[in-house]
């Protein structure tokens, strides 16, 4: 501009910055600054900040934000940063003013309110000026901003998802429980009859985890179909094999901005033996899971996509003591039993811009116990259609770690850290209900129904299942 410039007190000059230049006024003549204020802002936010592991920082600029031909006279009052972690510290000459940006001394962790936040937070600090996710931190407006990219940048959802399927492999235990209760299923078939049956079911579950004050809220779902074939091995014993699908999908909530899918391929053996009132059952599985997971970040200003496929197993043993009680009108059926869940994932690394995160093998070993009782009867319809119906309520208790965590790193530089998703529930109560329409002498249907309902985890599962003898 031409001549001089006046900057009266309650004025503000509004600079906008970038890593490498910044907005600057250039006076022909004198420049009077009689306690203005200067705001600072990022030009354009820097939205494209994330598409590279390394950028500019603003921490090493020297920006030239006021020259005057006939020199400098006054200082501003105050310069209003606007930024959680950074301060504008002004150098005066006698015709030039220069704005450089500085770290205050407030900690990137100090922002954090939960573990997760401040355990990410600590890995961003240790990547240091130049790193693309460290410059987005600075560049936070206020500690709310950084709380909500510290909940979308520690990807929970990677521990998250092995708990699922964790959880998810009781609906597997529960469709060979179903299967090994049926009545009559260990009676030796009459003259002339076959003992082999088959059965498939078509199953369903969704539930919803409230999550703790550390980790987030979440959403799950499961479809699946199964099917087995079965017989008579000897008196009063028989053995199976099952074989099945199913998809499992899990959203989390707070913020996290994350999602994951798991195809599920099941394969297992089961056996039953009943000797009077006494029923023993047993059986294993093992599972081949594909996890496929999306998390989608934006904060700020600044946005980012990741996704990564990886592979996982799941073995499990299983095994269950009932005894029967028929009693008027009623039969009541008390039980135990238990179960072995050992969860193996591979390592990988996301796809995508610089907020990628690693993650190394995750191995979990998770013990349940179930104490419970069954009520049952059974209606006669006619000479041929009886129809069973059953109740069932239990203690589901877990034995081992219920805590859910997982080392990440990003992937382009930096030391681990260590992220949580919400635990297991250490008790659950179990309910279920049943309805088996038995069609004829070789063929059932069957509908039912279960729940596990803990603290933080409520599941409900239905299923619909057809059995055939021939």
């Amino acid at each position: 501009m031409a001549g001089d410039l006046n900057l009266a007190p309650g004025s503000t000059y509004a600079v906008e910055f970038s890593p490498t230049a910044s907005d600057r006024i250039v006076a022909g003549g004198t420049a009077t600054v009689s306690g203005a204020n200067m705001a600072l802002s990022l030009e354009n936010d820097n939205v494209a900040l994330l598409g590279n592991n390394q950028t500019s920082s603003v921490l090493v600029q020297q920006f030239n934000v006021l020259q005057a031909a006939g020199g400098i006279q006054g200082q501003f009052g105050s310069v209003i940063d606007n930024y959680a972690f950074l301060d504008g510290n002004l150098a005066y000459t006698g015709s030039g003013m220069t704005l450089a940006l500085i770290r205050n001394g407030d900690s990137f962790a100090s922002a954090a309110q939960t573990d997760n936040q401040r355990s990410v937070a600590q890995a961003i600090e240790q990547l240091n000026a130049g790193s693309s996710v460290y410059e987005s931190i600075i560049l936070s407006r206020d500690t709310a901003s950084a709380r909500r990219a510290f909940t979308q940048l520690s990807g929970e959802v990677h521990p998250a998802i092995a708990t699922q399927l964790i959880n998810d492999s009781r609906q597997l235990r529960d469709a060979v429980g179903d299967r090994l209760r049926v009545e009559g299923l260990y009676d030796q078939p009459a003259p002339g009859s076959e003992d082999t049956s088959v059965w498939v079911k078509a199953l369903g579950a969704w539930g919803k985890n409230s999550g703790s004050s550390d980790s987030a809220s979440s959403t799950s779902s499961l479809g699946g179909l199964l099917a087995g074939v079965d017989g008579l091995i000897s008196e009063h014993t028989r053995l199976g094999a099952m074989a099945g699908y199913s998809d499992t999908s899990l959203g989390l909530g707070d913020d996290t901005h994350s999602r994951a899918s798991a195809d599920s391929y099941h394969l297992g053996a089961y056996i039953g033996h009943e000797q009077g009132a006494l029923r023993l059952t047993a059986g294993a599985s093992h599972s081949w899971h594909r996890i496929d997971v999306k998390r989608d970040l934006q904060f700020g200003a600044f946005s980012d996509r990741q996704k990564v496929k990886r592979d996982a197993q799941s073995s499990q043993v299983f095994t269950e003591a009932a005894y029967r009680l028929n009693l008027q009108p009623l039969a009541l059926e008390p039980f135990a039993n238990l179960a072995y869940v050992h969860f193996d994932s591979d390592s990988f690394t996301e796809k995508g811009g610089a907020t990628a995160l690693k993650g190394s093998d995750d191995t979990r070993d998770t013990v349940l116990s179930t104490l419970g009782m069954r009520a049952g009867n059974r209606f006669n319809l006619n000479d041929t259609q009886k129809l069973d119906v059953s109740a069932t309520l239990g203690w589901q208790h877990n034995l081992s770690d219920t805590s859910s965590e997982q080392h990440l790193a990003f992937a382009s530089a930096g030391n681990s850290f260590n992220v949580q998703s919400v635990s297991m529930d250490r008790d659950a109560a179990v309910v279920g209900a049943r309805a088996s329409l038995a069609l004829g002498k070789d063929a059932r249907i069957n509908l039912d129904y279960n729940g596990l309902l803990g603290a933080r985890d409520k599941t409900h599962g239905v299923g619909l299942s057809l059995d055939w003898q021939f």
